[in-house]
């Protein structure tokens, strides 16, 4: 990757690599929790399909660091959707991994309510239907109690193999613990539906948020949706490979060759 992907673009900081080139359509990454845009498409292609793969940074985390982090879930997505509003004036899809969707969600609601285009679709990766609430064990523990060092060297251990440098750790601890907080002022009771269809993506060997959690956990009552099974663990979303790429880009494809 070069350097020139890191850089924010000045008048847009939410888009990692500046303003979006002449892209058939632009597919928007939500980070992972408790990353940024960087750590969670470090290893996706720049081009998917015909289109331009857009990794999205919040404030408060790697290329922003110095900002406030949004302490506000509401907030946050209508700080998003009008930096989005630009940008949506060609087919565009969102796509993000577990703790993604709920923000996928209503940023699509609030660019609709604002007279924007809908996504063509959503990517939605080790996630139940919106509309129930949350999923994976972090989002109903004890914050309070919460060992945040141990849950980290856990993952770190299941991705890399090793655990993450202490001072490493210690940013990475921050942000989660933001993310976790922020996560729970989310409410979706499904009405209205979703703008748009929904892909839903579950791994074979998720043991965070397991296949059966993902589908077909009652998706049909917000939203069209439709289920990919795929093979890989929790983290195979991050790590950006054919089998899922390709995926996307013959999705949206189709989806923009219908409109």
């Amino acid at each position: 990757m070069s350097d020139s992907r890191r850089l924010p673009s000045e008048a847009n900081p939410w888009l990692l690599n500046g303003t979006p080139g002449n892209s058939d359509f632009l597919l928007f990454g939500f980070p992972y929790a408790g990353t940024g845009a960087v750590a969670s498409y470090r290893e996706w292609p720049e081009r998917i399909g015909e289109g331009q793969l857009c990794p999205l940074q919040p404030p408060g985390r790697e290329s922003r660091t110095l900002e406030e982090p949004v302490g506000d879930f509401g907030q946050f997505v209508s700080e998003l959707a009008d930096a989005l509003s630009p940008h949506t004036d060609r087919p565009y899809a969102f796509v993000g991994h577990c703790g993604a969707m709920p923000y996928m969600a209503d940023t699509a609601l609030a660019l609709v309510r604002a007279g924007r285009p809908a996504p063509v679709r959503i990517f939605a990766s080790s996630w139940g239907a919106p509309h129930k609430g949350l999923y994976g064990r972090l989002n109903f523990a004890d914050l309070d109690t919460l060992d945040i060092d141990a849950e980290i060297d856990t993952a770190a251990l299941a991705r890399y193999g090793s655990t993450l440098p202490p001072d490493l750790r210690e940013v990475v601890a921050e942000i989660l613990m933001i993310d976790l907080r922020l996560i729970r002022g989310y409410e979706y009771s499904g009405d209205p539906a979703l703008p748009c269809p929904v892909d839903v993506i579950s791994w074979s060997a998720d043991d965070v948020v397991p296949p059966e959690t993902v589908w077909p956990s009652s998706w049909s009552e917000c939203t069209e949706a439709t289920h990919h099974a795929l093979a890989g663990d929790h983290w195979e979303f991050l790590r950006g490979r054919p089998a899922l790429t390709d995926l996307i880009a013959e999705r949206i494809a189709t989806a923009v060759v219908r409109e």
